[in-house]
């Protein structure tokens, strides 16, 4: 998109430069054949640059081809200086071309001799120089400079292009990776929780129930994007305690200080860490009861999940393991783990 509005603006100016060299041609005081050849060959110039200078511009390409459409446009545009001296104002628009289809070291040797074709052309009449040789000199060494300040912008244009490309794709990933987090932490937990109850039979089907209606109701907010259902309208403690109460083994919650408004990034890193750390005693520690303390102090608060079964052991960090700790690197925290009479997840976020 940008490389499209960066092309429209030097087709104006091409555009520009063509009308403004055919009327002068037109205007001027040579034979009416002499002008009209001059303009019918500026015409021809204009279009061998839509035909094939326009391709190679779109392309980006910078090799041989930039050659061909520079020997094609001297071609048609010198016999135009040979009849109509104001044919010469056409450079304005061939310079740029040819800097835009060719490398700059390369561009400078068909620049040099579109600068002074006009001056051999009336030394080849026998009329004195369009422009005095020291001019023409100028010309050249500002037309270089200019040159390599075009080639410059579109190689730095080209690498901005690509740096967007490598960010979108990167946002797109970290994107993709929190969903993966947010349906991990909340939607799989749950309905493992929903398994895990159906299988104890009739008296704990309620608890399922109330168990899945959460998770839909997760479901929608994911949808949303907004904060995750449990928090909405809540503090994070009440949000806790019901995570809790839906829980498939006996659990205790308890809240230790005097609890401060926390930003509600790091309301969600606690909850989300919260769910996941039931959903592995859950599934694997074989555990008879968990304990939650939440505790606020000067330095920041600090949320631990204890568990009374087998530990951590030595298998290795999973993809929820994983995942509390790219959420807490986030909101600058950490996680610790223990298997010390059990297992103990520890998250301390500071304020």
């Amino acid at each position: 998109m940008e490389q499209h509005q960066q092309l429209t603006t030097w087709y104006v100016l091409f555009a520009l430069t063509q009308v403004t060299t055919i009327t002068l041609v037109l205007v001027d005081a040579n034979p009416l054949a002499d002008r009209l050849s001059a303009a019918g060959l500026l015409v021809l110039n204009g279009l061998w640059f839509l035909a094939f200078g326009n391709r190679l511009l779109r392309s980006g390409v910078e090799d041989w081809h930039g050659f061909v459409y520079a020997v094609g446009s001297l071609a048609l545009w010198a016999p135009a200086v040979w009849l109509s001296g104001n044919a010469t104002f056409a450079l304005f628009g061939l310079v740029p071309q040819i800097y835009m289809v060719l490398p700059a070291t390369w561009a400078f040797f068909p620049m040099v001799v579109f600068v002074f074709t006009p001056q051999l052309l009336t030394w080849l009449a026998g009329a004195d120089a369009a422009l005095p040789w020291p001019a023409a000199l100028l010309i050249v060494g500002f037309s270089q400079a200019f040159g390599w300040a075009v080639s410059r912008i579109a190689q730095q244009n080209k690498q901005r292009g690509e740096l967007l490309e490598r960010i979108e794709a990167l946002t797109i990933e970290a994107e993709r990776a929190r969903w993966s987090a947010d349906i991990h932490d909340t939607l799989a937990q749950g309905f493992t929780s929903i398994i895990t109850l159906l299988q104890g039979a009739q008296p704990n089907v309620e608890l399922a129930l109330r168990t899945a209606r959460e998770n839909l109701r997760e479901a929608r907010a994911l949808v949303a994007s907004n904060a995750p259902s449990p928090l909405d309208g809540s503090s994070l403690e009440d949000a806790l305690r019901r995570l809790l109460a839906s829980a498939p083994l006996p659990s205790t919650f308890r809240v230790i200080g005097d609890p401060v408004p926390l930003a509600t990034s790091v309301d969600v890193v606690l909850l989300r860490t919260v769910q996941e750390a039931l959903n592995n005693v859950t599934r694997h520690s074989g555990a008879s009861r968990v304990d939650v303390v939440m505790r606020f102090d000067t330095d920041g608060v600090s949320l631990e999940v204890r568990d009374d079964g087998r530990g951590f052991g030595d298998a290795p960090e999973g993809f929820g393991l994983r995942g509390m700790r790219a959420r807490l690197e986030q909101v600058g925290g950490t996680l610790s783990l223990s298997s010390d009479e059990g297992a103990s997840v520890l998250v301390e976020v500071p304020l």
